[in-house]
């Protein structure tokens, strides 16, 4: 199987024919200076030796070097073999509110479309995780199920407006239930909820559902869209022109409001988190750095083909032409002199292309650099791939072993990078290369939140290059989240004591006889008026019999009330709210 690394460049061979015809207008243009100069008979007596065969044929030399340059910086590739990659992640379901409050514009340009530019570039991050999508509004559909084509998503994300669901209305309960149905039992993963709403429910039993996400272990994070003052839900017409305003049964222009409880009920069981979205912000990426601390588990993967890098033929050939072209001169009957000097330049060419040494010393390096340009494009899969089969051919091969560990980091698969660096720390000789692994084993260390041991990483990065500005400023770093984290740690024991001593304080207050009341204590006025109201409600007695009917009629009555109640309960489908 045939490639090219740099497919791009080949688009400049289209310049070999535009070279090619401005050569032999030239050529054309000195034949016709060379004819007003002197007659065909007089040139050649001032150029005997001229030779307009061998001219083109150097020129054609020249043409077909640079055209195996060309082919040669494209880096044709032969592939090897397969090999297996697995893909590790989550299941990520997004659940976007689709509702006709969505297009309010309290957020520019406005809820639903900062929505969708919010959940595609959460898209862009994500490395071997499964997203889907479902959509709601009065009901919840699945726009596309879990899937690890980020651009399809993207594409769908694209689409979605605020008609792909035809029942009016906001159920996030529903959304939540088509979410667990949605996920697939076969695998342990991790499983993990993005609801980006306005929070505006206005059906279904919210607290059912969030009991089914916890006891699923679905953590379920939320995104507010929209403000608290809220603003009006324009309407357009056909054209796309603004009409009116959604207005309720009464005529008045609804103001739709952010409702953050709504959200922060459905992320605190589950233990997940809220967000609310501005104009200029993207809150999803905070929710991204949250979901990189969920256990990542194998549940996919591919054949990846390993290619080798044969640049070094095309260019082989490019030299021998270049060659060809400096040993071939313009005079005529020199031709076996050019022929005798080339034979032994093409000999040693062809030994060299025959010797495999040095294209295996070529391949190490071709590897190497092929992981480094896949690297630089952000494919980290694919360098990775690069630089275990560096490392498999060479052992001993220290570059391909650390670049490898930065292409566990930039995957998110720090335990892999710690156990790289740390070892590179420990067994390099050079004081500069083991800078620079403690340096990288303390980026790993401080993502996955140990701060003790990565300060530790960067005192040493500094012990070995204490020039080492990044190191220092990240030690900093580092200790300043420490003591954050210890003070939030303090703050929390401290609230914890404050609530326990205010816990014992109310329960003392209710024990205390103090407080209460003392029936034998009461002023004789109060004691005077409850005697005259007990004469006036035994004046006003009547009699047993009739008191039994009208107790008899007051339950006859509500029984036929609670049958009402439930009739209409069972006939209604809607609330008046259809935003």
């Amino acid at each position: 199987m045939l490639r090219f690394e740099h497919p791009d460049l080949l688009w400049f061979l289209l310049a070999l024919p535009v070279l090619a015809a401005g050569l032999f207008a030239l050529r054309r243009r000195q034949k016709r200076l060379l004819a007003g100069f002197a007659s065909p008979g007089l040139l050649r007596e001032l150029a005997p030796d001229m030779s307009a065969a061998k001219r083109a044929i150097k020129n054609t030399l020249g043409l077909v070097a640079l055209g195996f340059v060309i082919v040669a910086a494209a880096n044709p590739q032969v592939g090897t073999r397969l090999e297996e990659i697995k893909r590790e992640g989550i299941d990520l379901f997004v659940a976007l509110d689709v509702s006709l409050s969505m297009k309010a514009e309290d957020i520019r340009p406005n809820r639903l479309e900062k929505a969708k530019r919010d959940v595609s570039a959460l898209l862009n991050k994500l490395q071997g995780d499964r997203v889907g999508l479902i959509v709601f509004a009065g009901d919840a559909f699945v726009q596309f199920p879990l899937t690890s084509d980020y651009s399809a998503a993207d594409l769908f994300i694209s689409a979605v407006d605020v008609d792909a669901v035809p029942t009016p209305g906001t159920m996030i309960a529903s959304a939540i239930e088509l979410v667990l149905k949605s996920f697939p039992e076969d695998l342990p993963t991790e499983k993990a909820l993005i609801i980006v709403s306005d929070g505006e429910d206005t059906e279904g039993d919210l607290d059912a559902a969030i009991k089914k996400a916890t006891s699923a272990g679905v953590k379920v994070f939320t995104v507010g869209m929209g403000t608290v003052a809220g603003g009006p839900i324009p309407l357009y017409d056909a054209s796309g022109n603004r009409a009116d305003y959604k207005r309720d049964r009464r005529g008045s222009i609804v103001i739709s409001k952010l409702e953050e409880t709504t959200l922060r009920q459905l992320a605190s069981p589950t233990g997940g988190s809220y967000r609310r979205a501005t104009s200029g912000g993207n809150e999803i990426d905070e929710i991204y750095d949250e979901l990189l601390s969920l256990e990542r588990v194998a549940f996919d993967s591919k054949q990846v083909t390993g290619y080798e890098s044969m640049y070094q033929y095309p260019l082989a050939l490019a030299i021998l032409f270049l060659i060809l072209d400096f040993l071939l001169s313009e005079k005529r009957g020199t031709l076996l002199r050019v022929l005798r000097r080339l034979i032994p330049a093409a000999a040693v060419l062809a030994v060299l292309a025959m010797v495999p040494v040095p294209l295996s010393a070529q391949t190490h390096r071709s590897l190497i650099g092929s992981g480094n340009d896949a690297y630089e494009k952000n494919q980290y899969p694919d360098a990775e791939t690069q630089y275990k089969k560096a490392f498999q051919k060479y052992p001993d091969s220290r570059i391909a072993r650390f670049n490898m560990g930065n292409a566990y980091y930039k995957q998110q698969r720090f335990d892999e990078a710690n156990q790289i660096f740390g070892e590179y720390a420990v067994s390099s000789e050079n004081p500069t290369d083991a800078s620079m692994a403690s340096y990288n084993l303390g980026n790993s260390l401080f993502q996955t939140g140990k701060l003790d041991e990565s300060i530790e990483a960067y005192k040493q990065a500094l012990r070995l290059n204490p020039h080492d500005e990044d190191a220092r400023y990240n030690l900093e770093l580092a200790r300043r989240k420490k003591h954050e984290q210890e003070q939030k740690n303090q703050q929390d024991q401290k609230q914890n004591q404050n609530q326990k001593k205010d816990k014992q304080q109310e329960q003392q207050k209710k024990e205390d006889p103090k407080e209460q009341k003392d029936e034998g204590q009461q002023q004789p006025e109060q004691q005077n008026q409850q005697q005259r109201n007990q004469q006036q409600i035994r004046q006003q007695a009547i009699p047993k019999e009739q008191a039994e009917r009208i107790l008899e009629a007051l339950r006859n009555n509500e029984k036929e009330i609670q049958k009402q109640l439930r009739k209409r309960e069972r006939t209604r489908v809607r609330t008046e709210k259809d935003w």
